[in-house]
């Protein structure tokens, strides 16, 4: 290249080697671990709960946003040490032969600090810009699935966003939640289910986001995506959305396409309530005066029972087995807060409902055994099926219910539930997943060691 882009380039290189010794020394490399110490490692409790919440992608993309500026400076380093020569682009020596330096001139440094403002991103800034752009119409038909698809594309990169603890918190500042909230009521299921997928990533662990979501009003229309409420509508086929009041346009078809959407609904609705209630008090008033837990006890009860050799519905059974799942973990947490939310959880019958769940997810076996079978169990061993992950996931959910009702309700106070415990539903649900587990072999005992466990010792509290 001609000497000026030459010099340019070392500049840069300079600059870029620089930036990169003082990352290090700002984020020093982690001192060696044995295995045996990474193994025991404690997670956060944000950590841990984001893990269990999100997909693989999203957290690919969540760890892209956490470290974005020193991935932008490493690249930059990257590609300078591709063009350099000794670190000498320009190869200018002095009488020895040796590199000599030189001064940047101030049109080389102003173009490399616009270089680098162009590689970041302002990330309030764009968030505000992605709030202006979701709220108008949100509870509307909107005229194509252009429109549609770049507003779900939007929402996606606004809930990777908010993984960011500090973005959580500044969303609601901005005025970013509440048009969040207002796409909970959209006519289309797949901007709710992001919607509500939105509140859950933003109040997880953040009392501050927590109120600010109740005082938007989001328990409410979380509730309503949990009782399966809302269609999906088409696109209205006109330029205008303005025209069209909310729920107007022609439904989808009436098919398992359909039916998986809403479902995706709940799942993300069930997500979205289970972060917002988590240790906020005034969010459980708000859930319990809606009725928030007959709704939530009504999806354990969720028939799971379809045909596989369809894909809409085996993806419609897989939603479903989450939902349920998500239930009965929301229920665990609130039984355990106080005296009185035990009492709702009682009363809501999750006790029975959880026995009904747990006997639904243990697969058929034994001498008419039709999905435990010997081809299975080895075909199993190589790679586990999705099916058999959400199982034991359902069946260690219910268990793990059963158990903590079992161990921190009065009894004296809860006469009613000694009687759902003791009941046949109870005793025969954990009869039969105790002689399910008698026919494991030594791997199968490994895979399912932490259900296994659970149930051994609720069988002991039952004498």
């Amino acid at each position: 290249g001609t000497p000026s882009r030459a010099l340019t380039r070392h500049a840069l290189a300079r600059a870029s080697l620089l930036r990169a010794r003082l990352l290090e020394r700002r984020h020093p490399p982690p001192a060696p671990v044995p295995a045996s110490g990474l193994a025991r490692r404690t997670l956060p409790a944000a950590e841990t709960h984001r893990r269990h919440v999100s997909s693989p992608s999203s957290l690919g993309a969540r760890d892209a946003m956490a470290d974005g500026n020193d991935r932008n400076w490493n690249a930059l380093l990257k590609w300078s040490l591709a063009q350099t020569d000794d670190g000498n682009t320009a190869n200018v020596r002095d009488g020895d032969g040796a590199a000599a330096p030189r001064v940047i001139s101030e049109a080389d440094r102003a173009w490399f600090l616009q270089a680098m403002q162009n590689g970041m991103v302002d990330e309030i800034k764009r968030m505000k810009a992605i709030a202006a752009a979701i709220g108008p119409n949100a509870d509307k038909v909107l005229p194509s699935q252009e429109d549609i698809d770049a507003r779900l594309e939007l929402m996606h990169e606004l809930n990777d966003r908010v993984c960011s603890v500090d973005n959580g918190g500044d969303l609601h500042t901005i005025g970013g939640l509440v048009p969040v909230v207002l796409n909970l009521s959209s006519p289309h299921a797949p901007l709710r289910a992001a919607a509500a997928e939105i509140v859950g990533t933003t109040v997880q662990n953040h009392q501050k986001a927590q109120l600010a979501a109740v005082e938007c009003g989001a328990v409410a229309p979380l509730l309503r995506l949990v009782q399966g409420e809302g269609g999906d509508a088409e696109p209205s086929g006109d330029g205008d959305a303005s025209k069209h009041g909310s729920g107007v346009g022609f439904e989808s078809e009436d098919s398992g396409r359909k039916a998986k959407r809403l479902a995706e609904c709940r799942v993300k609705a069930l997500l979205g309530l289970s972060s917002v209630t988590r240790g906020c008090p005034r969010a459980v008033a708000e859930f319990f005066k809606l009725g928030g837990a007959k709704s939530v006890a009504r999806c354990v009860e969720e028939t799971t029972l379809v045909d596989t050799t369809d894909g809409d519905a085996l993806s419609l059974r897989h939603l479903t087995l989450k939902a349920k799942t998500k239930a009965l973990h929301l229920a665990r947490h609130l039984c355990v807060m106080s005296d009185k939310t035990m009492s709702i959880v009682i009363d809501a019958d999750f006790v029975t409902r959880a026995a009904s769940a747990l006997a639904e997810a243990v697969p058929s076996f034994g001498a008419l055994g039709t999905s435990w079978s010997d081809a299975f169990r080895r075909a199993e061993k190589q790679t586990m099926s999705v099916d058999a992950i959400l199982g034991s996931q359902l069946r260690e959910a219910s268990l793990r219910l059963l158990l903590d009702i079992a161990r921190c309700v009065d009894f004296e106070k809860e006469p009613k539930a000694l009687d759902q415990l003791r009941g046949q539903r109870v005793v025969d649900a954990v009869n039969v997943v105790g002689r399910w587990y008698a026919t494991f072999d030594a791997d199968e005992k490994s895979t399912f060691q932490d259900e296994m466990t659970v149930c051994a010792e609720l069988a002991k509290m039952f004498g």
